[in-house]
């Protein structure tokens, strides 16, 4: 499954969100925009059924001109991370109809754990798990 993420060049968290995805998805099932033009160009190419959406909107502006594209993201796995949790910011965000939302301000782990159940694969393990081994893959679950 591949996975397009957006983040405004510059965005801090954007960076943060970008290490979250590299460790759950292989970097050549990642397009990564970082500018909105770039992003609504790819949206009007064909896409495959198997994209989960992870955008992370720096500004209700940007917000606002990603809205005016709802039609090409209806019915698609979309997660979104807000700008903040203003009412109105959240509205806004509805209108996507995304699968998961959470805000700038999260550590993101919780997308990790989103993000993982939507590619098929159990997101990181916590850190108080005392295993190292990497994330748990369901079919290799020990039924013992």
């Amino acid at each position: 499954m591949n996975v397009i993420f957006y983040s405004a060049p510059g965005v801090s968290q954007g960076e943060k969100l970008q290490r979250v995805i590299d460790i759950l998805v292989p970097r050549n099932s990642v397009e990564t925009f970082r500018t909105m033009p770039s992003l609504l160009k790819r949206l009007h190419q064909p896409l495959s059924e198997a994209v989960v959406f992870v955008f992370l909107i720096s500004s209700r502006q940007e917000l606002l001109e990603l809205v005016g594209y709802q039609e090409w993201l209806h019915d698609r796995r979309l997660i979104l991370v807000l700008p903040d949790d203003d009412m109105e910011t959240i509205s806004r965000g509805h209108a996507l109809r995304p699968r998961f939302v959470t805000y700038a301000e999260s550590d993101f782990i919780d997308i990790s754990a989103v993000l993982g159940k939507m590619l098929g694969v159990a997101a990181l393990q916590s850190p108080s798990s005392s295993s190292t081994k990497g994330p748990d893959i369901p079919w290799e679950r020990s039924l013992i």
